[in-house]
């Protein structure tokens, strides 16, 4: 038996996971949302927004998103975002994945 292949991915800097059970409201799609915001910034190719099944935590009005450790020990966590009025705070919780040296904006 041979061990499994060590790959790169496409994404340079980490990736969030956002469910897309919670985010399926087309006018509240965080996951959409994110992808965009982080496009036309210039974060698109650092950072990949994975859309996945139900994580069986289900807040009502939030849709759950889970960020996880970004480089040099940056804390990452599991997050039950308000689409609409939590979403610009959640970007910059996102912002913290890419590394020192990348220009932040937002």
């Amino acid at each position: 038996m041979s061990d499994a292949r060590s790959v790169r991915p496409p994404w340079k800097s980490g990736f969030v996971l956002v469910c897309k059970k919670c985010s399926g409201n087309k006018n509240l799609d965080l996951r959409k949302w994110l992808e965009r915001r982080l496009e036309a910034e210039g974060h698109g190719d650092e950072v990949k927004v994975f859309k996945v099944s139900c994580m069986d935590i289900c807040p009502k009005a939030r849709v759950m998103a889970v960020v996880p450790p970004g480089p040099e020990g940056t804390p990452g966590g599991c997050y039950a975002v308000d689409p609409l009025h939590e979403r610009e705070g959640f970007y910059r919780q996102v912002l913290k994945l890419l590394p020192e040296d990348h220009p932040k904006t937002h």
